[in-house]
């Protein structure tokens, strides 16, 4: 993660994974920049996203917008799962937030888990939180 961002963002393999660690909060500001960084990490063809929110902080008016407009991007690159990994509160938040016609979003405990199933989703991971 760099010094000046709150997030981080990486993509391997198809898979774009984004963590938002303890305390994170996004500014307009913050916001604009993840948008950014998001249309170049996604300017290839991807298959999942894996989102990460570890920080209790509510999600800003800017965090909701980057969220869906960072799905609507990720959508169209070819996405058509997310795996989302939080507390149940932000689970449940992300996976209505995304919750895009033909696109599976599926809630995970797990890092890992959630991690397995964007890169093959065929796989059952024991993790999946079904009570969101």
């Amino acid at each position: 993660m760099e010094p000046s961002e709150r997030w981080a963002l990486r993509a391997d393999d198809g898979v774009i994974v984004v963590e938002f660690p303890h305390g994170t909060g996004l500014s307009p500001d913050d916001a604009e920049a993840l948008l950014d960084r998001w249309r170049t990490t996604t300017d290839r063809p991807i298959d999942a996203v894996v989102i990460v929110v570890r920080t209790s902080r509510p999600c800003s008016d800017a965090g909701r917008r980057a969220l869906r407009e960072s799905a609507q991007i990720a959508v169209a690159r070819g996405a058509e799962r997310f795996a989302v990994v939080g507390e149940r509160s932000k689970r449940r938040y992300l996976k209505r937030t995304i919750d895009i016609d033909g696109v599976d979003v599926e809630a995970f405990n797990d890092t890992a888990a959630a991690r397995g199933w964007a890169e093959s989703p065929s796989v059952a991971a024991p993790s999946i939180d079904t009570s969101t």
